[in-house]
């Protein structure tokens, strides 16, 4: 039974597949050198210059300090009611008056979001 088993697991065409999947065989990698795609989603995305100015503003500003804009502002910016309520209630949050969060709370947070091996990206 056990030599079945084995048997099965070793014929070319499984063998073939994990071997391809190891190697990553028919995966399409981005490098750094290579320009980034067109489009970030099948989310619509927004022009800079078709949003509200307050929003605008945000972005530039997180751009400015980051060296880049996240997806996730491009993204929630196609809505800009909720853009504007997830980032209040986000500097609500990490705000030091009235957060309610310690400095390593705020620590643990920015560590995880940056950590390459959270599980949620």
């Amino acid at each position: 039974m056990a030599s079945n088993l084995v048997w099965k697991s070793c014929r070319p065409p499984v063998f073939r597949q994990l071997a391809s999947l190891r190697f990553g065989a028919g995966i399409r990698r981005f490098y750094s050198s290579d320009p980034p795609p067109e489009n970030i989603s099948r989310y619509p995305v927004p022009n800079k210059k078709d949003l509200p100015y307050d929003i605008v503003d945000l972005m530039e500003e997180v751009e400015s300090k980051g060296g880049f804009l996240p997806n996730v502002f491009k993204v929630l910016s196609h809505r800009p009611a909720e853009f504007r309520a997830f980032f209040g209630y986000y500097n609500e949050l990490m705000n030091k008056e009235t957060g309610g969060l310690t400095k390593a709370d705020l620590h643990c947070i920015a560590y995880t979001l940056r950590n390459p091996l959270f599980p949620i990206r």
